[in-house]
Order: structure tokens, then sequence, then C-alpha cells
């Protein structure tokens, strides 16, 4: 009987909500959580979301987040949130209200829903623009956040809502500040095509050229979403938290935009017998130009470091763009 009462409770302490969890990056977290034992539930803005076969073991409910009593509802018999449910760079720009709206005030409502249904752990995942642009030179936990944009901007804030909460011991949590994910979407429709290398995969099987609209010479840090996947798992198995519970999350190996144009031009000619086009208008030197996004505090506090195939997470995009 002890074993059996053991065995309910931890079924019931691996229940997660996901919130954004039909996007790009949320999927794959799903996918990943219930291959490693979690009961998933995905929350979805739109109310005629469905889940795709891959997720049909999951429960999807509709998440509202100017509305508290859908919110109540999603996180009921909650064990962790992972929150992913804010709106693009782009559209930021076009509209910083709703922006501070959704990503800021949105996030600010879904922990204090999580915090009155007795969620125990809020997972947050910011930006790695939310210490400035472009990011050059050593960045890690310490450097003082400098957001420049209305995207960047409103998840400083949401960052500081969940710390607050943190520091007054509210709820245990983390923020993950996201550098470059890289990775198949799960879902054919989900919004990722304006991620830097979705968007040139898209562009060299679409159009057999690749554009590069930024200075070539930017350098970024990118992690795959598998390790970003196992990352997640670790966090929701630990409940880490900490004085400052913030992580930056990466590969910490950095690479110019045309690096990465270049290999996905080899990937193509590898793959699909020909080598598209690489264009790019701003020709103008950056000057120290070089990132150094540490990630040592995520991995100490792993205790590994995960395997970080960029080629592999390339190749599988590519694929996928040329099967749509």
């Amino acid at each position: 009987m002890g074993q059996w009462f053991c065995a309910l409770e931890t079924m019931v302490r691996r229940t997660v909500l996901i919130t954004g969890g039909l996007g790009c990056l949320g999927g794959n977290l799903a996918k990943h959580l219930m291959s490693a034992g979690y009961q998933v539930i995905i929350g979805s803005s739109r109310k005629n979301a469905k889940l795709p076969n891959e997720l049909e073991n999951c429960l999807l409910v509709y998440t509202n987040f100017d509305d508290l009593d859908s919110l109540a509802n999603a996180c009921n018999k909650v064990d962790c949130v992972i929150h992913l449910a804010t709106i693009n760079a782009k559209n930021s720009q076009d509209n910083p209200q709703l922006a501070i709206n959704v990503n800021g005030v949105g996030t600010y409502n879904m922990i204090q829903s999580s915090i009155k249904s007795g969620t125990k752990y809020f997972l947050y995942f910011s930006t790695a623009h939310i210490y400035g642009s472009p990011l050059i030179g050593k960045i890690d936990e310490s450097n003082i956040p400098k957001p420049v944009h209305p995207y960047s901007i409103s998840h400083r804030l949401a960052e500081d809502f969940l710390l607050e909460s943190i520091q007054k011991k509210k709820i245990k949590g983390s923020v993950f500040r996201l550098s470059n994910s890289v990775g198949l979407p799960l879902i054919k429709d989900a919004d990722c095509w304006m991620l830097f290398v979705n968007d040139l995969c898209k562009q060299a099987i679409d159009n057999r050229q690749i554009i590069i609209h930024s200075n070539p010479n930017i350098e970024r840090d990118f992690i795959t979403v598998d390790s970003v996947c196992k990352a997640t798992e670790h966090f929701l198995s630990s409940y880490t938290t900490s004085d400052y519970p913030v992580f930056n999350v990466g590969s910490g190996v950095s690479y110019a935009l045309l690096e990465i144009a270049e290999i996905i031009a080899k990937r193509c000619k590898l793959f699909f017998g020909f080598s598209p086009k690489i264009i790019f208008h701003d020709k103008s030197e950056l000057q120290k130009s070089k990132l150094d996004y540490k990630v040592d505090k995520l991995t100490a506090e792993m205790g590994f470091v995960t395997n970080n195939d960029l080629e592999q997470a390339i190749d599988e995009v590519l694929r996928f763009c040329a099967d749509k």
C-alpha cells in the first residue's frame, strides 16, 4: 500500500503545464517530457486549437492571460509551469503596448495563478537579448541587462515579476535567458520561420539562395532544441533555484551569421545537390563583434554539458522544409 501511495505521489509531482506548447520549442518540450514520464498539459490561447498526432496523449487547455479564471483552471493540480507564451520580436516592435500586456502583464497573471493554485515550480523562458543589442563580448548572468527593444524590455519586466515572487518565497522558479534555438518544428504550422536558422533553411530550399539581412559578421550563440529540452528536464526534476535563479541557456559556442549560412549551404550541397547563393547587403566591418555567451552557471548546475550537434539540427530543418 505504501508503495502505491508513493507511486501516486510521483505521478502528481510530474504534471507540467506548457504555455505556448504548440509552438516550435513548446511542441518539442512537450514530446520530450512525455517520453521522460511527465504528464503534459498544453496551454494555448487559440480556442480552436487542436493537438497534433505526436501530442495526442497530452491534455489541451485554453489560456487567456487577461482572464484569471482561465489561468486558474489551466493551473489546477499542476506541479510545474513552463511559460513560453509570448509574442515575437516583430510583433513586439509593431505593437509595444501589446508586448507589455502579453509578455509582461500576461506573465504576471500566469505567475499569480500558479501561486494561488499551489504550483511548486515556475520556469520562465526569457531571451539573451535582455542584455542589449548587438550582443558583444563576454556575457554572463552578472551583466546588467540593457534591453533596447520592446521585445526584450517586456521580457525583462516578466523576469522581474517572477524574481520578486521567488525572492519572497511565494514560489520556486528559474529564468532561462535563451540564446538562439535550432531545431525541427514538431507542428507544421508552428510560428518558427522568423528564427534565424529556420529562416535561412527555408530560403535555401524555397529560393535556392540565402539573404542575410543583418551584418554577416555579427556573432550569435546557437543551441539545439534537443539540448534545451534536456536542460529543462533537469530543472523540472530538481526544482533548481538560488539567490539569483537566472541562467544563460546556450551552447557557449558562437558563430558569425555568415558562418551559419555557409554551413547551411554545405548541407544543401551534401543532401540536395545544390549550393544556395549567399547574399548580404551590409558589408560594413563590425568592430569587437566577438561574442562569448557564458553558460558555465548552467553546466555547473546540471553537472554535464549537453550534446549540441548543430549540423544534425540544421539537417532536420532542411529536410522538413524540403518535404513541406
